[in-house]
């Protein structure tokens, strides 16, 4: 059994070791308007990175690009259910879409195909899924599953123009799935926000991170003191 060396420092150490257990206990728990501190402070800076994420113009200005280059890929869908909505979607923008069992035949317009995808990745990016006027209403079915099957699409084309050696096709698809589609599908419905509109709580929170951590350590640094244990190195002894 540990026997404790240092009374005061052990009691100090213990103190702030159960403090800090029931500070953790509280950000856990949901008490800040239905969320606990976790999701509180998650959300917030969700909100400040949304800004920083959004390339959906620069990216319709480079499909402009793309114009008028042919695209004509086989998708492979994950089931029928997405298969029905992915010809959807390539019908819309135009492109001429054919089943052929469980794989769907596209031929159509790379430029107006990428053009149609950011419009509805904007529209979710945006206003987020269920909002009026959005690619729900549009397709009969939620913008979220709308961007999902444009995303799923656009992998297997990045994946043709790789193996076909088209280098500037596939550069431009890569972008249009990493800084177009997926951040519409991750901030979906997250309102969002500049800094200086939460300056202070993002800078509190940070502060208190640092804070919390550095209490963490100095409580078990203190009970290890208290008991006598240290990092210090042993003295050595010199030889007559």
């Amino acid at each position: 059994m540990p026997v404790i060396i240092y009374k005061r420092q052990f009691i100090i150490g213990l103190v702030l070791l159960l403090s800090f257990a029931v500070t953790l206990a509280v950000i856990l728990t949901p008490a800040f308007h239905g969320m606990t501190g976790l999701q509180l402070v998650d959300g917030i800076f969700n909100s400040l990175s949304k800004g920083s994420a959004y390339y959906i113009p620069e990216l319709a200005q480079g499909a402009d690009k793309f114009r008028g280059n042919a695209l004509e890929v086989t998708l492979t869908p994950l089931g029928p259910e997405e298969l029905a909505k992915t010809k959807t979607l390539f019908a819309a923008a135009g492109a001429e879409v054919a089943v052929n069992q469980d794989s769907l035949q596209v031929k159509g317009d790379l430029g107006l195909v990428a053009k149609a995808a950011l419009a509805d990745a904007d529209r979710l990016f945006k206003t987020g899924e269920g909002a009026a006027g959005a690619a729900g209403g549009r397709y009969g079915f939620s913008d979220k599953e709308a961007v999902y099957c444009w995303w799923s699409a656009f992998k297997q084309i990045n994946k043709y123009y790789l193996k076909n050696n088209k280098a500037a096709e596939a550069v431009f698809t890569e972008k249009m799935i990493k800084k177009g589609l997926e951040p519409a599908y991750n901030y979906a419905g997250i309102p969002p926000a500049r800094f200086n509109e939460m300056a202070g709580i993002s800078v509190g929170s940070l502060v208190f991170y640092v804070f919390y951590t550095i209490w963490y350590g100095y409580a078990v640094m203190m009970i290890f003191e208290g008991l006598g244990i240290t990092a210090s190195k042993p003295v050595k002894k010199s030889e007559a």
